[in-house]
């Protein structure tokens, strides 16, 4: 766009454990970052607090006034709602039911505050700067502890009218599966999340199963990781590669479900749980390319997330951008 006015914006990823800032500009370079600790413990105004300094932080590290930021983002757990900006309630940060989270940072700054979930803002960070980058129709599927999701299509997030779109962590791959903590049976989180992955691990190896991750462990099968069974699959092991093997094959059945509905031109997945590499991406391909839509298979993409920890800041950010200034936001 001509005479674009140059523009800044801070974005915010508040996880249960660490709040990660950033400040980019229009073209979503990252300009400075910061981080700390979340310490919910504490209480919902301390982690306010917490905010609320690292955006003026990562605006003195670039040496400029907050009253010169253009907006702000926040990436936070959820179920929320953008159009209040409460967090209805966050379980991994203690205390957290109904806090009005957007109209308590917004008080200390003139700049306009955004609030969305942060899934949302990981996926917004991949498309807008990261892997998603030349597509405007996107699935990306988060893989941690639990598993979440963000739908963009058409450049836009989709959210549904109760911010509840993209939880593909609890669509049912077992209808009369094991209990989730959501209330249903069955979900994709009790078998690809890095949390189920390790799980199943564990329970096999309890019942006798054989795997060289016993010596990465140390005989200590609590002290098992997603990141310590993709070792072992370096190592030729036949159990931890069926491991991933499985997760995947998980993955594919849900992602050719997405893919049949959707019709999205890339699906990228994000998580720590990516690093295994081929042992993942290969079983979900195969799903996808077995049970969706030839022609929709054939076109969709699947490649893993490259922004690593700085996504939600940057979506966030990103998000801010596309909400305050829709006639500006341009890839």
């Amino acid at each position: 766009m001509k005479n674009k006015p140059s523009r800044l914006f801070a974005g915010v990823d508040l996880g249960g454990t660490t709040i990660s800032t950033v400040l980019v500009n229009e073209s979503g370079i990252v300009l400075s970052r910061t981080k700390c600790l979340t310490e919910s413990i504490l209480g919902v105004d301390a982690v306010v607090e917490r905010i609320v300094h690292s955006v003026k932080e990562v605006c003195r590290l670039h040496n400029i006034n907050d009253k010169n930021l253009d907006g702000i983002g926040i990436g936070s757990p959820g179920p929320l709602s953008t159009k209040t900006g409460i967090v209805i309630d966050a379980p991994n940060l203690n205390g957290w039911v109904n806090v009005p989270l957007r109209d308590k940072v917004q008080a200390s700054f003139t700049s306009k505050v955004y609030l969305d979930n942060d899934a949302n803002a990981a996926a917004f960070g991949e498309y807008w700067k990261g892997a998603g980058q030349g597509f405007q129709n996107i699935i990306v599927i988060t893989l941690g502890t639990g598993v979440g999701g963000g739908l963009i299509f058409d450049g836009k997030l989709l959210r549904g009218p109760d911010d509840n779109a993209g939880e593909l962590g609890h669509m049912p791959v077992f209808p009369e599966g094991p209990a989730c903590n959501c209330g249903g049976k069955g979900c994709l989180e009790l078998y690809a999340s890095a949390t189920g992955l390790v799980n199943r691990a564990k329970d096999s190896l309890k019942a006798g199963a054989s795997s060289k991750v016993m010596d990465l462990c140390q005989g200590d099968i609590n002290k098992i990781t997603s990141k310590m069974l993709h070792e072992a699959c370096l190592l030729g092991d036949s159990f931890a590669i069926e491991v991933f093997r499985e997760t995947g094959y998980y993955i594919g059945i849900t992602a050719a479900g997405l893919v049949n509905l959707l019709n999205p031109e890339l699906i990228i997945l994000f998580g720590g749980v990516i690093g295994a590499g081929d042992f993942l991406f290969n079983p979900v391909r195969e799903e996808i390319d077995r049970r969706a839509y030839p022609i929709s298979a054939q076109r969709v993409k699947l490649v893993p997330a490259i922004l690593g920890n700085d996504a939600g800041a940057i979506g966030a950010a990103g998000i801010a951008y596309q909400e305050f200034f829709p006639d500006e936001f341009a890839l």
